[in-house]
């Protein structure tokens, strides 16, 4: 009977290290020795026994047992504190668990399927208490079977293709079943046979709460490697919302929203709200489509004449669409995405700076080689800029501003010129637009500012009348640092503050109406002279001059008539200058080349011009010269 004993105890102890022995594998280096040395002193208890069992006592063998015992007590005793930790540690992700807000489970691989091991209360929520442990997966939802948007193949077979990897994976997906919704779930697998999965509904989070669309937030995501993108911008749209109201706004939103998920479903792809009335339409490469698709830029003309024919309480709407696809070069060392991205938006700056009408080819503008070296041109132009020494480059022309009868100069407007070392005359209309879109306007508009000023000092020591404008950038208004440095640089200069002008664009004025004209109060209490250039140019119409007082309206020189025959231009002009004379401002024509627009603009009660007729822009010398003669431009010729 003892001998029976001994033997069923010989087989536990021989059974226990078999059962530990896999633990070895997965367990961490705190608890590797002290797992390895229990394992070494049951498997030795257990040839105790067994000799014992068989009559074969030894007196080597209990020492051997004697040393792997006095081993491990002496490893257990050493590892006190970092077991202590590791036991903290394990009840503090047991309460993790069990508190966290994510949901948590843990799943068995069951052939086909996966039986779920342990899930947490979060889980539980957002399943509806649908799983329980010990449930297959597919079983209690079926879904997991099916194709799951936008990667069109099953979560159960997506789940497996982690396992047999080996490696953590992030999916983004769209459930419609049991628990309907937009999921991320992280799937880590711990074994061949074990996988974890943490998970939590993102609807709220990765989507535009007006259109259903997905937000910018998704592209942090990387949902999958997009091959193509249309950047569409609505036209006119916030005109339409101020005039008739925001519920029509929101109602003429979604319907294009609509358009784009429709788009996006049929070849496999996502729709974005890129915020305000910009959507994104990103698709995957023809050969990964849910369906074959034609062109880039075939599917961008059939989601223009799909927003085209939008109508909403007798209110249509037009877009302008900007493609790009495949492989961007440009914009640096920015991520695939974000260059594809910043293709797509430069392309669409394109086609709305050429639109003229609703025609496919006058909206829809495709990245190409030519916008790529714009592009590299404008990387090009924004690193020299950031060199400080570019300022030892630039230089100020004056283009004198004389009253049309006599020809005598009563201004001038300062204009910036940059002759680079390395890349010749470069002409403001191309690196202002990059100072601007890369902040460094500032730096350029404090840099004139400081030599306009300077010359502006010495001039009027020759003539105290002289008047001297600048160009702003519409930036600049919303920069309360340049009005503190227009401040302190007025007064600083010596000058007679209201003989200095600061010229801004109508479309600039109007782009931020209500910030702008508190820069614009600002300005005026410094009795500094404020211009309007380039009047008419605009977006807005010409009510919209009344919301502040100007003290001169340079006419842009589009609307000046080369004669009398110009019936359309005459007739603008004329109410022009009924409308200067109702509320009294000056008015200045620009582009005069030629004796009878002058005549004729003297006829239209135009005071002052601007032009080739009077003089090309001159150097500060060269116009210090002609102030200190004193005579007219332009008169006789």
């Amino acid at each position: 009977m003892e001998t029976a004993a001994n033997g069923a105890i010989a087989a536990a102890y021989f059974i226990i290290p078999l059962t530990l022995l896999p633990l070895l594998r997965w367990s961490k280096r705190e608890v590797w020795l002290n797992l390895l040395l229990m394992i070494l002193f049951v498997f030795s208890c257990g040839v105790g026994h067994t000799l014992s069992a068989l009559h074969l006592h030894s007196t080597r063998w209990h020492w051997v047992t004697a040393g792997i015992s006095w081993t491990a007590v002496v490893a257990l005793l050493a590892s006190q504190t970092r077991l202590r930790y590791l036991s903290e540690t394990f009840s503090l992700l047991e309460a993790t668990w069990d508190q966290a807000l994510t949901g948590k489970m843990l799943y068995e691989r069951s052939g086909d399927d996966l039986t779920l091991l342990k899930l947490n209360p979060a889980a539980l929520g957002i399943t509806n208490n649908l799983l329980r442990p010990g449930d297959r997966l597919c079983e209690k939802m079926p879904v997991h079977r099916q194709p799951v948007y936008p990667y069109q193949e099953s979560l159960i077979d997506l789940y497996f293709q982690t396992l047999e990897s080996g490696e953590s994976r992030r999916l983004e997906f769209h459930y419609k079943g049991e628990v309907s919704g937009w999921y991320t779930t992280l799937v880590t697998p711990l074994s061949d046979q074990l996988l974890y999965l943490t998970f939590a509904e993102v609807s709220g989070v990765i989507h535009d709460p007006l259109t259903g669309l997905y937000n910018r937030r998704v592209l942090d995501m990387e949902l999958a490697t997009w091959d193509i993108c249309l950047f569409i911008d609505l036209d006119r749209f916030k005109l339409i919302n101020d005039q008739r109201g925001h519920f029509l706004g929101d109602e003429l939103l979604k319907a294009v929203a609509g358009v784009l998920q429709d788009q996006a479903q049929r070849y496999g792809g996502i729709a974005l709200r890129n915020g305000g009335d910009e959507f994104l339409l990103l698709l995957p490469a023809a050969d990964a489509a849910a369906e074959p698709y034609p062109t880039p830029a075939a599917i961008a003309e059939d989601v223009l004449v799909n927003i085209l024919a939008i109508e909403v309480e007798g209110i249509s709407i037009s877009a302008s669409i900007g493609v790009a696809s495949g492989t961007v070069e440009a914009f640096g060392e920015d991520t695939p995405i974000n260059r594809l991205l910043q293709a797509a938006e430069t392309a669409l700056r394109e086609a709305k700076r050429n639109r003229r009408s609703n025609l496919p080819q006058h909206r829809i503008q495709a990245w190409n080689s030519d916008l790529a070296r714009r592009r590299l041109r404008q990387i090009t132009l924004e690193a020299y800029l950031e060199q400080r020494s570019s300022e030892l480059e630039f230089w100020l022309a004056y283009q004198p501003i004389c009253c049309m009868e006599t020809g005598t100069i009563v201004g001038a407007e300062a204009l910036i010129r940059w002759d680079s070392a390395h890349l010749g005359r470069v002409s403001p209309s191309e690196f202002i637009p990059v100072a601007e879109a890369t902040g460094l306007v500032h730096r350029i508009s404090d840099w004139v500012l400081s030599h306009a000023l300077e010359q502006l000092a010495r001039w009027q020591e020759i003539s105290p009348q002289f008047n001297l404008s600048v160009n702003i950038s519409p930036l600049e208004l919303e920069d309360d640092d340049f009005l503190d440095r227009i401040m302190q640089r007025v007064a600083g200069a010596g000058i007679t503050s209201n003989r200095f002008g600061i010229e801004i664009t109508e479309r600039g004025i109007y782009n931020n109406l209500e910030r702008y004209l508190q820069s614009l109060q600002e300005l005026r209490d410094m009795s500094l002279r404020l211009k309007v250039d380039d009047f008419g140019m605009g977006q807005s119409g010409l009510a919209q001059l009344l919301q502040f007082r100007f003290d001169e309206v340079k006419v842009d020189r589009f609307f000046i008539p080369t004669n009398a025959q110009n019936l359309e231009k005459v007739a603008i002009c004329r109410a022009i200058a009924n409308l200067s004379e109702g509320i009294n401002f000056d008015l200045v024509a620009e582009g005069i080349e030629h004796a009878d627009q002058r005549d004729l603009m003297l006829e239209l009660n135009y005071s002052y011009g601007q032009g080739y007729l009077f003089s090309r822009p001159l150097t500060a010398q060269n116009l210090t010269t002609l102030l200190r003669e004193g005579r007219g431009l332009g008169v006789g010729e």
